[in-house]
């Protein structure tokens, strides 16, 4: 069983480093920009393009309050206190997480420089040798890291197919019938789709099994979405004693650095007592505490809600858009992450040279990143991007994709397009 298990990752390596190397040959990854101005054009190599690769979806990482935070706390405390957070920190720790706090009103640890770092401190802290693990299988690559280090420890796992309730259903019922403890394991936002999980029927099912604890990582909902950003999943969620929600600060909160919340706190203080990465691991640099906390002030004052009103009306413009071009989009979800469906990697990866031609930015996706056969171009659109930019990414778009793929056939009633957590997440019908 072990032998068959590494000799399939092995393949998939294999195949993951093939198209790798194809999208890099072919100059459409590993990109290195000399400027980033205001965050909406990226320079490489003397030439300006439209950046829609970016998943700061507030612009705040260019905000100069955030820039000038950071330089603060590098007077203050140098640009590193190389010492693990378990034993001495700058105080700054302790200013950002009652902001985040103010933010949620919820109770926040703020853990070490990334959220793959923060799912290793909390996951294998938390889940007991008898517990067993049921994970969606588009969870995040950190989430699925972090899985692999608990399946080295012989906790049972499975996985089960994206957002499928019904296979959810019957995998949670019987594993909660002779497991002290299940903790499924799934995104809020997710990376590649943009779309949502299923948090009401997930709560429907801890409410039905109560040795039921969900694990969010809602790192791509936090900060944009919510009311003071509090993020997707706690907009939609309360937060109990078998809820947990990592945030990752490196997204649309400007920053870096994660944070968890947990409705009880003696789960809190274990993370935060005896958390691998809390011990072992370098803490947020207080460059990038100083940026956070006046991220955070920004998200509790009276601008937070014209931010997130100008990133619905963003996110509407976009999917105007990419309905009226009749795209493959793969989620309608409305969030400022979309993938639209081109097929084969050939393609994927002309439609994309194409685009780097017309001056746009864009992220190529291939397997496993996504499904085999579900090649596409991912783009993600931040406030530093204009509505003309956005108009002049989806019209090339458009027409790169018919001159690749042929003509779009993909159709949408945008009347049936929910806001919520029910939002649709397949693709449209096709003509």
């Amino acid at each position: 069983m072990r032998a068959g298990t590494a000799t399939q990752h092995e393949r998939l390596m294999r195949v993951h480093r093939r198209n790798a190397d194809r999208a890099s040959e072919a100059g459409l990854t590993e990109l290195r920009f000399s400027d980033l101005g205001d965050g909406s054009v990226i320079r490489v190599d003397g030439r300006d393009l439209v950046n829609f690769g970016n998943c700061s979806y507030l612009g705040l990482s260019v905000d100069p309050r955030l820039k000038q935070g950071a330089i603060e706390a590098v007077e203050r405390f140098g640009p590193l206190y190389a010492s693990s957070q378990m034993y001495a920190a700058v105080e700054l720790y302790v200013e950002l997480e009652r902001l985040l706090a103010e933010m949620t009103d919820a109770p926040a640890v703020v853990l070490p420089p990334t959220t793959t770092l923060g799912h290793l401190a909390t996951l294998p802290s938390l889940v007991g040798g008898d517990d067993v693990v049921v994970l969606d299988s588009h969870s995040h690559a950190s989430l699925q890291l972090t899985i692999q280090v608990l399946a080295g420890r012989g906790i049972e796992i499975h996985a089960v197919p994206h957002n499928d309730l019904d296979e959810l259903r019957e995998t949670i019922a019987e594993v909660a019938a002779r497991a002290p403890r299940v903790w499924y394991v799934a995104d809020g936002v997710y990376s590649m789709m943009g779309d949502f999980a299923p948090v009401d029927d997930i709560s429907e099912l801890q409410a039905r099994h109560p040795n039921l604890y969900v694990y969010y990582d809602d790192a791509h909902g936090f900060s944009w979405r919510g009311d003071k950003g509090r993020g997707f999943v706690l907009e939609h969620v309360e937060l109990d004693e078998r809820t947990i929600v990592a945030a990752g600060l490196g997204k649309a909160f400007g920053t870096g650095g994660a944070a968890i919340f947990f409705g009880d706190p003696d789960l809190a203080t274990t993370v935060r007592r005896i958390g691998g990465p809390m011990t072992f691991s370098g803490p947020i640099h207080p460059p990038t505490l100083g940026a956070a906390i006046a991220s955070a002030r920004i998200h509790v004052s009276d601008e937070y809600p014209r931010l997130r009103q100008r990133m619905a009306e963003q996110i509407d413009l976009v999917t105007s858009l990419l309905a009226e071009y009749r795209l493959p989009v793969a989620s309608w979800a409305p969030t400022p992450i979309w993938q639209v469906r081109v097929g084969d990697l050939d393609r994927m990866l002309e439609v994309t040279r194409r685009m780097l031609d017309d001056g746009y930015y864009v992220n190529p996706t291939g397997f496993p990143v996504v499904p085999h056969g579900h090649a596409g171009i991912r783009f993600t659109h931040t406030l530093n991007n204009t509505d003309d930019q956005i108009r002049g990414l989806v019209e090339r778009l458009a027409a790169n994709y018919r001159a690749v793929v042929g003509e779009p056939e993909a159709v949408v009633d945008l009347t049936e397009l929910e806001g919520g957590p029910g939002a649709k997440s397949a693709t449209p019908a096709r003509a």
